[in-house]
């Protein structure tokens, strides 16, 4: 059922666990809808098990913000891992909670401080500019790919990455996390082509552990390394931490930047009006991350029978939390569908999470996402779209294919 039709009640024909779905901006209307009718939402048994979902901004809050009664110990998205199980599941950050979670968070908080991240501001700028001197030299660009190796390069500096690694460890991501869209697969399966890019990925991080032992440097991978002396990381943990980290690095602000391309475009006053004033950027950063919400949402499993709204969530039974649709609740913000640079809200947005669980990189992201836009603002007059863009067949991320525009220099 095409999601541009009327959305009535009839949802049982929807299944939001298929990655098809989010293909079609009109999406948003399925989740507005949830959010008026039906905030508190049981997805049958179809492409994977059955699951709860909540949409309006103060319930999501409340489920992410309460890992006593919702659980992160078992697997935090949807996915083919639900039916086979995710090798994860009480073991990475994403996937504990309580004393455990604080334990691994500190392993690594000192790289991901406002202060320590406020260092890269000069790599980063420099990583931008090139990208922007390459596509306004060529004109008409995938966008895309324009900004596909910014977050990269941000992530890579912070774990110790070689630059002649990031496109390998750009391409096993993009596998990774967009297998479910068939022209990302690189297998015949999305949960093989998954499987194959995370076990490669572990390998890499396998072999660059190796070389710190040999020779420790000031980076999270030499920290890994050393979390596994003091016992606090198995192998395999701290080769799990290293994909989080890589995975979480790189997707949000490269889809983030895309996004924002392309609010600009629908919207070329809030482009005319950043360009204009500069003081706008902080508040620019924000409604990216709420407009775009490049991640889609987050799973928790509830721990005993809990009700919402009349219904009886069960111990045992999953909820998807639908940070995008969040964002776009009208009770929490005025005007949601509206893209504004200059908005002023005292309700924080979703899209990097809330509670204990808050992104680690949020300092990152927002420092990356800030230096895209002034320079972007600042080398760019505007952008023409050649193309409708090609939305990634994912539940998980708010994501693009391709974008082909044509960039005409300020």
């Amino acid at each position: 059922m095409p999601v541009t039709t009327a959305v009535t009640s009839a949802l049982d024909h929807i299944d939001l666990a298929d990655p098809q779905v989010f293909t079609d901006p009109g999406h948003h209307r399925v989740f507005r809808y949830l959010r008026d009718h039906a905030p508190v939402h049981w997805n049958p048994d179809g492409t994977e098990p059955g699951f709860w979902s909540v949409t309006r901004y103060d319930d999501c809050l409340a489920v992410q913000k309460d890992g006593v009664t919702f659980s992160s110990a078992g697997t935090n998205t949807l996915g083919a891992q639900r039916w086979t199980g995710d090798e994860g599941s009480g073991r990475m950050l994403t996937h504990v909670d309580g004393a455990r979670h604080t334990e691994l968070r500190q392993l690594v908080n000192r790289a991901f401080t406002p202060r320590a991240i406020g260092r890269l501001e000069p790599y980063v700028r420099a990583v931008i500019t090139e990208s922007f001197d390459e596509a306004l030299e060529q004109g008409e660009v995938d966008f895309v790919d324009t900004v596909a190796l910014l977050p990269v390069a941000s992530i890579a500096a912070l774990l110790g990455v070689p630059k002649e690694d990031w496109k390998l460890l750009l391409s096993l991501t993009t596998a990774a996390f967009g297998s479910a869209d068939q022209d990302i697969q690189t297998s015949p399966s999305a949960r093989a082509s998954a499987a194959m890019a995370h076990a490669q990925l572990l390998l890499y991080c396998q072999d660059l552990m190796d070389q710190r032992r040999l020779a420790p440097r000031d980076d999270i991978v030499t920290r890994l390394v050393e979390a596994q002396r003091t016992g606090k990381l198995t192998e395999e943990d701290a080769m799990l931490f290293f994909d989080l980290l890589l995975l979480g690095g790189n997707e949000t602000t490269r889809h983030g930047a895309v996004g924002a391309l392309l609010a600009f475009m629908e919207y070329p006053d809030q482009w005319r009006r950043l360009r204009e004033d500069r003081t706008l950027l902080d508040p620019a950063v924000t409604e990216v991350l709420r407009h775009v919400s490049p991640s889609k949402h987050v799973l928790r499993r509830a721990e005993r029978d809990v009700e919402m709204h009349g219904r009886t969530i069960k111990a045992g039974q999953d909820v998807a939390i639908w940070h995008f649709s969040a964002n776009r609740d009208g009770r929490a913000f005025p005007d949601p569908d509206t893209f504004d640079v200059g908005r002023r809200s005292s309700v924080p947005h979703l899209a990097l999470g809330s509670g204990p669980h808050y992104c680690l990189g949020a300092a990152l992201a927002t420092l990356e996402l800030r230096l895209f836009l002034d320079e972007l603002c600042t080398r760019v007059k505007d952008a023409e779209m050649i193309e409708q863009p090609a939305r990634l067949a994912s539940t998980v991320i708010s994501g693009f294919k391709h974008l082909r525009v044509r960039l005409r220099s300020a």
